[in-house]
């Protein structure tokens, strides 16, 4: 966990080769919706008691069970049984000052032994940054040692943990992900090995920040002079030009990657409350749609008084510090309630939709891959076909940043397969629908720099119109 750090990027050209498809063609398999809802968490600090996390518990306890969420990352903490009766359950972060990692599996089994309330346990929280001004070390290894001895000495804890908890029935179903560093690295220069921590992981790890990607093409794109380097978009160093996967994803290879830390300050010279807003139900659409098996924001509330508003550290939060809402609260809450499928079992297996997407450049945005989807289904049977335009709202280059709305993509949608009504939802806007549209073939669509989320319900579906 931490309260301060930097990011340090290094200029370098990075080309990655993509498919730039413009039309979603035939039948596609869903995920499901709840698989998506369970991808979704948030990092919290129960125990910095000078912060709304300690003053205000209650009040930001009951924001949280409000906004939907089931998963946060902490350390361990007096709260995590009371939030795992709410149906809240914990990542813990482990370090050596912590504990051995049998010290932290005896731990987690006494809280686990009344409720399963910790469901994953993570390895050191960014030792790149924290381990040598921390003065850390672990079996010999460590600060000592410079950069090698912290690589060594993480690999060696990492190694010890998974294998307490995996020995040991009453964890072996704990998730074990691996530790993620703090700073940028250029491409190919990841302190860590190839592989280094496949063997001791479940899912990989790493804190992709949104905030420009220097490893790209500067080409000019959306009125910005040089689009991936100053545009803020959540998939800016993911999709396209994919270097935080190429840089960190290695480590842990074939492993799945996790993100235990992601998101942005609303800071004055951050990203403003309003592309914030657009950005993070986008977010976590991007990171589902791209295989991060969970991403964590960070962070629940804002921590710190901040008269000036220029502290980045202080107005990360989904909650500003007195415990009111920002805009983006309210878009994942309203997508959350829209897209919750508790009711689904284990066997639900989702079946596959028939459509074609064709999309169509508006003026300026001729880069029709852009437009991005996600295709969900509930157990009932509706589907939920997310759309939205992954382009970036802000320019970065200056302070504050240029605030930019792109217009809607222009799009046709036809269903082959029958559908019975066709009820559209925009969760930035309302929890409420839209509008609905009784035995769809076509549709007119224009998708926006939001999520627009279309509830299908097949003929043969139980569902129905709302």
């Amino acid at each position: 966990m931490k309260r301060n750090w930097k990011r340090i990027c290094f200029s370098a050209p990075f080309l990655s080769l993509v498919s730039l498809a413009t039309t979603a063609v035939g039948a596609e398999k869903a995920k499901t919706a709840e698989s998506f809802v369970e991808s979704i968490g948030v990092c919290t600090h129960w125990t910095y008691s000078d912060t709304p996390y300690g003053f205000a518990y209650e009040k930001v306890r009951a924001k949280l069970v409000e906004l939907g969420i089931r998963h946060v990352r902490d350390g361990l903490n007096p709260r995590i049984p009371e939030l795992a009766k709410q149906g809240i359950r914990t990542m813990i972060v482990a370090e050596p000052e912590f504990g051995t990692p049998e010290q932290i599996r005896d731990k987690v089994k006494a809280i686990n032994a009344q409720l399963f309330a910790i469901d994953a346990v993570e390895g050191p929280n960014e030792p790149d940054l924290f381990w040598m001004s921390n003065k850390k070390s672990y079996k010999g290894q460590g600060y000592e040692g410079g950069e090698a001895g912290i690589i060594n000495a993480v690999i060696a804890y990492q190694k010890d943990l998974y294998s307490a908890f995996k020995s040991d029935p009453a964890t072996a179903r704990i998730t074990l992900v691996g530790s993620a560093l703090g700073k940028t690295y250029e491409p190919g220069k990841n302190p860590f090995p190839k592989g280094a921590l496949a063997k001791f992981v479940d899912w990989g790890n790493f804190h992709p920040y949104p905030g420009g990607n220097p490893f790209s093409i500067p080409f000019g794109y959306g009125t910005i002079e040089k689009y991936y380097w100053d545009g803020t978009q959540p998939s800016g160093n993911l999709d396209e030009f994919p270097y935080a996967f190429q840089t960190y994803q290695p480590t842990f290879a074939p492993k799945p990657m996790a993100s235990s830390e992601t998101g942005y300050s609303t800071d004055l010279n951050g990203t403003s409350e309003a592309a914030h807003a657009k950005y993070i139900p986008r977010l976590f659409a991007e990171y589902f749609r791209l295989g991060i098996q969970r991403t964590y924001s960070y962070e629940l509330v804002d921590e710190f008084e901040d008269k000036l508003g220029t502290n980045r550290e202080a107005h990360f939060g989904l909650l500003r510090r007195d415990v009111t809402p920002k805009p983006a609260y309210t878009a994942l809450k309203n997508l959350i309630a829209l897209l919750n499928d508790k009711g689904a079992t284990p066997q639900f297996r989702p079946s596959s939709l028939d459509y074609k997407l064709d999309v169509r450049p508006a003026p300026g945005y001729d880069r029709t891959q852009f437009v991005h989807h996600l295709l969900l289904q509930k157990s009932d049977g509706d589907f939920y076909l997310v759309v939205w335009h992954e382009i970036a709202n802000e320019d970065k280059s200056v302070q504050p940043r240029r605030q930019i709305t792109p217009p809607d993509m222009p799009a046709t949608l036809t269903l082959t397969t029958p559908i019975r009504s066709a009820v559209f939802y925009q969760p930035n806007d309302s929890a409420k629908p839209l509008r609905t549209v009784v035995n769809p073939q076509k549709l007119e669509l224009k998708i926006p720099d939001r999520l627009l989320i279309l509830k299908l319900t097949p003929e043969t579906a139980k569902g129905g119109t709302p």
